[in-house]
């Protein structure tokens, strides 16, 4: 298993371009967002627990084992996240799917264009879990603006 510091540099490494980056910081919270939306629909038969929230559980284990500081960081990102879903279900009629599937369509095209500008194939090409790096790694360039420590040396 990598540790923060192997991820985030591997992540960064495809990721160097201006517009790329520009890009990414738009669409990954947007994929982000749509994908647990997406996922949310789906329910665990026999409980009262959907798929978005596993998945919104088990990445905050993965950031909480990564670095304690950007699992802070992302909690209220996941307490919104899962607040606005089940807000949007409760006052909304729109079926959650058809923005979630329309808005997650046109982030994915416009990171693969990124990618092509930036003439490297996506991270989660080589290994799957690069699909919950790219929050962190946008959580981490704020860290860094903001001259908040959180690697580990």
């Amino acid at each position: 298993m990598r540790n923060l510091n192997q991820w985030l540099d591997e992540y960064n490494d495809s990721h160097q371009h201006p517009g790329n980056k520009r890009i990414h910081y738009w669409c990954v919270p947007a994929i982000a967002v749509c994908t647990v939306a997406l996922l949310w629909l789906v329910q665990i038969p026999a409980t009262q627990v959907n798929l978005g929230q596993v998945i919104l559980i088990g990445a905050m284990f993965f950031y909480g084992y990564l670095s304690g500081r950007l699992a802070l960081g992302m909690l209220p990102f996941v307490i919104l996240l899962a607040a606005g879903i089940m807000a949007y279900q409760s006052y909304v009629a729109f079926p959650l799917w058809i923005p979630a599937a329309v808005i997650w369509i046109i982030a994915w095209i416009f990171q693969f264009i990124g990618h092509k500008e930036e003439a490297q194939k996506p991270s989660f090409f080589t290994d799957i879990l690069f699909l919950l790096i790219g929050p962190l790694w946008i959580l981490g360039a704020l860290y860094d603006k903001l001259g908040i420590r959180f690697r580990k040396n």
